[in-house]
């Protein structure tokens, strides 16, 4: 007889969160607020222990929210996990495992942004906030923003047990605050924060974004501060950049800034610090790139049109410190202060630029993550994003690319119409026009199988019709790198034999103008949340609904288990 016919060609996995309700590796966190307010954002962050209870917490922000009367002064929600992915909470009810942090002022965005690292060294997990619009005194500066750190400590579950408010307006004494106040009138500090550990102490540091300070008569030019993790930051302190070089920080701190003449850069709008050298000290990695929807959130009495949310370099920017530009010893010198393009040693920059009949760049650099090995050569790689980027002719599809050993970036400057040659790099195109591909990504090992994965998203992709649910893309390491084209539409997708990707399908569509799609994963961290051994995704649905009918679209947290996501 004739021999049987090969079997198909294995499908990519995927996971449809409509209906989606596992036993175990699945949590949601329902918001609370009023109706709308997830609608600029709704940063979601988490992976330490903030308690030292033994359990790896996790933090939703909303930054539109008006606890106490204070309109728009907004609010972050630390969430005390319990070991387990499962079940739901319902944050707009009291909750013992709920600590409810409010911002001080009307319009200040507290949770602009929000992470959480140990900055501190003491194994407590500390929440980063961002308070981009806070209105700093003496003297008066509207919109210089703030950064906040709430160093973390059993105090912090107390409060919660309690059914106590953290109010940044008069905090608890038990409770330890470390808050950096913009330099001047709406430079927006807070704007974006990440951390790593730049020094090579085992401590992680802070880098933060002021991406509207002017710099030498450039307006809106930005800068970034790095400050130094430690014991100093376990403290109560206030530190006004108004005095850089003078300041309880000296020597803990200094400045970038981008080169001279870059008005409207926005350097610093996005912002990293990873490893990508592999000597276990951080780079810093800044863009001039921007497009943010809480951008536009004008902070108290400022004048219209003074909060941008779209800009940057034409295209976009990226911009890397190499860490071997750092003086050596335990503290750096007072003001010190480093300018793109006139580095002592070593420094990147890559523009954004196009490749006829693939991708034409325009916020290149907007989504930065680095440090993690995706074809597993043991060397870092790093993944840069252009959420509104053009692919193959599909307007605002998105784009990302991946520079696999990124230690070779070193010292070169280039425009992505000519990447070296010698570097291999895979480009991601997103799958549909106004998917925004690339706006959010997280990495890890979702498998635990030795090689780190990258989960990048589309949060306005409408799978199977439903408008703006959104998709989130496990893209699984392999050995080897990728394809140098990755087109994520589904009729030209890669094999899995290539490389193996897991959709996994925001949950609900548009229900009406006042009733949006999920937005799936327009911010996102990871972390082993039930230390299993894999890398656990918490992403947001932006305008996910909460409980009650009548919260449409204030924004929920997710937990997915790496042992949920699907693969072949």
């Amino acid at each position: 007889p004739p021999p049987p016919p090969p079997p198909p060609p294995a499908a990519n996995r995927t996971l449809d969160l409509q209906g989606f309700a596992p036993a175990a590796g699945f949590l949601r966190a329902s918001g609370s607020g009023a109706a709308g307010d997830g609608r600029f954002g709704l940063p979601v962050a988490g992976g330490h222990d903030a308690d030292l209870d033994g359990h790896r917490d996790y933090a939703r922000a909303n930054m539109l929210a008006s606890p106490l009367g204070r309109a728009r002064a907004g609010g972050v929600q630390l969430i005390f996990g319990d070991g387990r992915i499962a079940g739901n909470v319902d944050l707009a009810v009291p909750n013992n495992r709920v600590l409810n942090i409010v911002g001080d002022g009307a319009q200040e965005a507290t949770g602009g942004e929000i992470w959480m690292a140990d900055v501190t060294g003491d194994g407590a997990g500390d929440l980063i906030i961002g308070r981009p619009n806070f209105r700093a005194a003496a003297p008066d500066r509207i919109g210089a923003g703030a950064l906040t750190i709430i160093v973390g400590g059993p105090a912090l579950r107390t409060l919660a047990t309690n059914g106590a408010t953290l109010d940044l307006r008069a905090p608890p004494p038990s409770v330890r605050i470390v808050t950096l106040v913009g330099a001047a009138t709406l430079d927006r500090l807070g704007f974006w924060m990440r951390t790593g550990d730049i020094t090579g102490d085992g401590v992680d540091d802070i880098a933060v974004g002021a991406d509207q300070e002017d710099t030498g008569g450039a307006v809106n030019s930005g800068a970034v501060y790095v400050i130094r993790g430690g014991p100093h930051l376990d403290a109560n302190l206030t530190v006004d950049l108004a005095g850089f070089g003078a300041t309880a920080l000296d020597g803990r701190i200094f400045r970038v800034l981008p080169p001279p003449g870059s008005a409207d850069y926005h350097f610093g709008a996005t912002v990293a610090l990873a490893d990508l050298d592999g000597n276990r000290r951080a780079e810093l990695i800044a863009s001039a790139s921007l497009n943010r929807a809480g951008g536009v959130l004008l902070a108290e009495g400022a004048p219209p049109g003074s909060a941008v949310g779209s800009g940057g370099n034409p295209g976009g920017s990226v911009f890397i410190l190499w860490d071997d530009n750092l003086p050596a010893g335990a503290l750096w010198p007072a003001n010190l202060t480093f300018t793109m393009g006139a580095l002592p040693i070593s420094q990147t920059r890559i523009d954004g630029g196009s490749v006829a009949g693939q991708y034409t760049n325009d916020r290149f650099g907007e989504e930065i993550l680095g440090g993690l090995d995706y074809n597993g050569d043991a060397a870092p790689d790093v993944f840069f994003g252009d959420i509104t980027g053009q692919a193959t002719g599909r307007d605002a599809a998105g784009v990302g690319h991946v520079f696999f050993t990124a230690a070779r970036l070193k010292n070169r400057s280039f425009t992505m119409s000519a990447p070296p040659v010698d570097i291999a790099l895979t480009t991601i195109f997103g799958p549909s026009a106004g998917a925004i591909f690339s706006d959010t990504a997280a990495h890890g090992d979702f498998d635990n199988d030795g090689i780190d994965d990258l989960a990048v998203s589309s949060p306005t992709a409408s799978p199977f019709g439903r408008v703006s649910a959104g998709i989130m893309h496990v893209i699984w390491g392999r050995s080897g790198n990728w394809p140098a084209v990755v087109d994520l539409l589904d009729a030209r997708k890669p094999s899995p034999a290539l490389l193996r990707i897991t959709d996994i399908f925001g949950a609900r569509g548009d229900v009406s103008a006042s009733d949006r799609g999920d937005t799936l994963m327009y911010s996102a961290a990871s972390a082993d949340m039930d230390r299993d051994g894999r890398d656990d995704l918490i992403v947001n649905e932006m305008r996910g609904n909460g409980v009650s009918p009548a919260a449409t679209d204030v924004g929920n947290l997710l937990v997915i288990g790496g042992a949920a996501i699907p693969k072949q």
